[in-house]
């Protein structure tokens, strides 16, 4: 997710004006699609220059190569309009073969306007189906029509240097542990605590949800005692400096820059840090999320949705091309060295590459446990309640009880906006 997660608003907002379709272009790679004898498949998508981009390119030259006659265009579209895109192109009977989607938000927009296939039963008889988790397939009415093949993770990043030197030997694996750990390092005076997004956007939502995730607690059941403790919990940690107020601006990206100074014993982030901490000058390590009492790390997946369009004339040969280049174990692992994208499938963990890099391994582990998504359309706003009611209780504006209570009321009003329906 990391950089992702901003875009999803944006896509959000797209989704709403999908009749004020504007003349953006779309560019396609140059195939010889008029060629006699071939079959073309066009799957549109917005990854940009780099480590995503060059996978997908590569992976497709080579099934490319093990199917003649077959050609694969590569539509790039921006991935702030590939829902007007998409909603305009089915309406005019131009859909796509292929698609990725930012599935968080627009599963359901995606699935209401007839644009991805219902692939159950190509799914259902998928022989590497047990490879993934129940997550991985994303349901509207029973019926699968997205599929999550990788993602990106949050975890813990802590600073070696810092513990060693209040006494800690081992990291934390649960809250209780971390805020007996917080507290040392305050005490000791010379290092911070912790360094988090605590935004009153979907990135404070997205590093506060763990510490319900872990105990059943999702958007689609938001309620309860638990919630009350999380508040408490937050509040108490900026009460006592865990949190230093400006955690409550802190986007993603901020709380990182804070973490690298060396200044923070821990530091709640992805798997997208995995190269940027390399350049630390301190000694780190990485771990899961911290556990709830009497729970489970448990954390959101980030990442993008594949599916094949519903209106594609190949769906058969358009479902080989997403178990080769998507679904299979090559795949996977060729996206992890390419961009550091944590494979959902269990069987990649395996590979030695991965197998010794004793960093991932806690993202790697996430992965099979990670929460599942609402499928409403108003999910964005589901997060932005839930950032907002965070960012308040961190910075003093809100008690912890006011916290929740917004929470849970703002919550439910955008469930019953997006039409009700949440699982």
């Amino acid at each position: 997710m990391g950089a992702r997660i901003r875009r999803y608003s944006l896509v959000a907002a797209a989704a709403a004006a999908v009749l004020a379709i504007t003349g953006c272009t779309i560019s396609e790679t140059p195939t010889s699609s008029n060629t006699p004898g071939t079959t073309t498949l066009r799957f549109w998508q917005y990854y940009s220059a780099g480590g995503q981009a060059d996978w997908l390119k590569a992976q497709t030259a080579k099934f490319e190569a093990a199917n003649p006659g077959v050609k694969v265009q590569l539509v790039q579209v921006v991935g702030s309009q590939q829902d007007q895109k998409l909603l305009a192109a089915v309406a005019t009977g131009t859909g796509p073969d292929l698609l990725i989607n930012n599935i968080v938000v627009d599963f359901p927009t995606l699935v209401a306007g007839g644009v991805m296939k219902d692939i159950t039963a190509e799914w259902n008889a998928y022989p590497d189906k047990d490879q993934y988790p129940e997550a991985a397939a994303w349901k509207n009415d029973g019926k699968v029509y997205n599929l999550l093949s990788y993602t990106n993770l949050l975890g813990m990043f802590y600073n070696k240097d810092i513990l060693a030197s209040v006494g800690i030997t081992e990291p934390p694996t649960t809250l209780e542990q971390l805020e007996a750990d917080m507290a040392k390092v305050e005490a000791g005076g010379k290092y911070k605590a912790m360094a988090e997004s605590g935004a009153p956007t979907v990135e404070g939502a997205w590093l506060f949800a763990p510490q319900l995730l872990g105990k059943g607690i999702n958007y689609c059941n938001f309620s309860g005692q638990p919630v009350n403790d999380a508040f408490n919990r937050i509040a108490d940690w900026a009460q006592k400096g865990y949190l230093p107020k400006a955690t409550a601006t802190w986007d993603q990206n901020a709380a990182w820059q804070q973490f690298m100074t060396g200044k923070y014993a821990f530091g709640f982030n992805g798997n997208w840090q995995l190269g940027n901490v390399k350049a630390a000058k301190f000694k780190y390590g990485t771990v899961q999320f911290p556990a709830p009492a009497d729970g489970k790390s448990v954390v959101y997946p980030g990442g993008e949705g594949i599916a094949i369009g519903a209106q594609s004339k190949h769906p058969d040969l358009a479902w080989k091309y997403l178990q080769q280049v998507f679904l299979s174990k090559e795949g996977g692992q060729a996206l992890f060295t390419a961009a550091g994208s944590i494979p959902v499938r269990a069987d990649v963990a395996s590979v030695p590459e991965i197998q010794k890099d004793t960093y991932v391994q806690p993202f790697i582990k996430a992965a099979q446990t990670s929460g599942q998504w609402p499928n409403n359309p108003k999910t964005a706003d589901m997060q932005t309640a839930l950032g907002k009611a965070v960012s308040g209780v961190i910075s003093g504006q809100l008690s912890a009880q006011e916290g929740a209570d917004a929470a849970v009321k703002n919550i439910a009003a955008a469930q019953k906006s997006g039409g009700g329906t949440c699982q």
